[in-house]
């Protein structure tokens, strides 16, 4: 394992693109000490920020307040990066592969762009989790990301493909122009849910506040999808959200862009 710690909290925000598994792998702790790492505008090394613990790099872990440090795990394929504590914006952006946990809660944009690998947040993820870059047409468009605690506005909006798993709440626009996939949210979901979806499921175990005029109400089933879904938490070790699949209301919409989308409440 390698490890880094922070030796204090950064003053500015901190772009961690560079401390992934494949780019530590083969360095002694004296050649990640000198990698370049930036803060704000200034010029800097891993050393100034990091006492570094040099070992197999296909395990990272991060120890200390790293809030502010942001793009944690950013393109990465392989490995594993564990984060004791919370993490900035954008974690695990464009991320192929491997997994990141988080023991605290992480920023804006976490899992944006993400194209596979697992991500784990024991805390909250904040707005736009799994959405897609400026001026991108599509976010996550592979992997699960599975959030302990709530989630801001916009999870999963523009979602591709892959999987979300919210224990707790959503914010508004929860899967808004969602193009597939699934979204899974154990409390309630806030308004709008699903707004300009055109494929996909939404599930809200909670509830949805104010669903929008273009999702029709197609009544209570049992549906095969939510049984074979509850197979899959089980073996992620979410055997308490899988036992709450049952019978649910299914509204089909956004019919204001002929979308094929569904979005499904507890009855």
């Amino acid at each position: 394992m390698i490890r880094l710690t922070l030796k204090d909290e950064p003053p500015l925000r901190l772009a961690a693109d560079a401390l992934i598994p494949e780019r530590l792998a083969g360095r002694s702790a004296g050649e990640i000490e000198r990698l370049p790492l930036a803060v704000g505008r200034s010029a800097g090394a891993v050393g100034d920020w990091f006492r570094v613990i040099a070992g197999d790099a296909a395990d990272l872990e991060l120890d200390g307040p790293c809030g502010r440090l942001d793009r944690i795990g950013a393109g990465m394929s392989a490995g594993s990066i564990s984060i004791r504590g919370d993490a900035g914006a954008y974690l695990g952006l464009g991320m192929r592969g491997g997994s990141i946990t988080v023991a605290g809660s992480a920023g804006f944009g976490a899992a944006a762009d993400l194209r596979g690998g697992r991500l784990s947040i024991a805390g909250h993820a904040g707005d736009g989790l799994g959405g897609a870059l400026p001026g991108a047409s599509a976010g996550m468009r592979d992997g699960i990301v599975i959030v302990a605690g709530d989630a801001g506005d916009a999870a999963g909006a523009t979602l591709r493909r892959g999987l979300v798993i919210i224990a707790g709440g959503a914010g508004a626009g929860c899967g808004a122009e969602m193009l597939a996939g699934t979204i899974l949210v154990g409390g309630a979901v806030g308004a709008y849910a699903g707004a300009a979806m055109r494929r996909g499921s939404i599930i809200a175990l909670g509830g949805a506040e104010r669903i929008g005029v273009g999702f029709a109400d197609c009544g209570v089933h049992d549906l095969v999808f939510l049984r074979l879904l509850a197979r899959q938490l089980d073996a992620l070790g979410l055997g308490e959200l899988a036992r709450r699949l049952g019978k649910l209301r299914r509204f089909a919409g956004d019919a204001a862009v002929a979308g094929r989308g569904e979005l499904l409440v507890a009855s």
